[in-house]
């Protein structure tokens, strides 16, 4: 698949219904890591910290990833973490946009809306999304992570933008 443009933005409070449906199908994806089950009423269970995204304060942000101006993702960012850094804490494309480079574009504009440390992670059974992660940071930062670390089920990252 060509992509000639890639894009993020901010979404608007009149998107939540569209990030709702696209946080199911995400939820749907990560079942293969987390053995996650429906609910008896067809959906993925609903997680508190996705409220966090459409209150007017906070900075926390919902990112929308257009692919040539189609929705292909979301991204979910905390401004401010521990160490004084953001932290990307979803990332989503969907699988009709991955291995075209849309997701490696959509990261580095994500991590360019604000210099400084930034943090994530992946599951531990994940190891495509590992691949993934370790790419991007060697392309945007020229280095491996500044902190890489296994807590639990997860794999933590620390890096630098300039």
């Amino acid at each position: 698949m060509n992509i000639g443009n890639v894009e993020i933005r901010k979404a608007r409070p009149s998107e939540r219904g569209l990030f709702e449906q696209l946080w199911q199908l995400y939820l749907y994806d990560f079942s293969e890591f987390t053995n996650m089950d429906l609910r008896l009423d067809g959906k993925y269970p609903y997680f508190p910290e996705f409220e966090l995204y459409w209150r007017k304060w906070g900075g926390n942000f919902a990112y929308l990833i257009l692919a040539d101006g189609q929705i292909a993702g979301f991204a979910m960012v905390h401004e401010f973490w521990e160490n004084e850094a953001a932290y990307l804490s979803q990332f989503f494309v969907m699988r009709k946009y991955r291995r075209s480079g849309v997701g490696i574009r959509a990261a580095k504009l994500v991590f360019r809306t604000k210099k400084g440390r930034w943090g994530l992670h992946q599951l531990a059974n994940n190891f495509p999304a590992q691949k993934f992660w370790d790419k991007v940071i060697l392309d945007l930062t020229g280095a491996p992570p500044l902190l890489q670390q296994m807590e639990e089920d997860r794999r933590f990252q620390m890096f630098e933008t300039k």
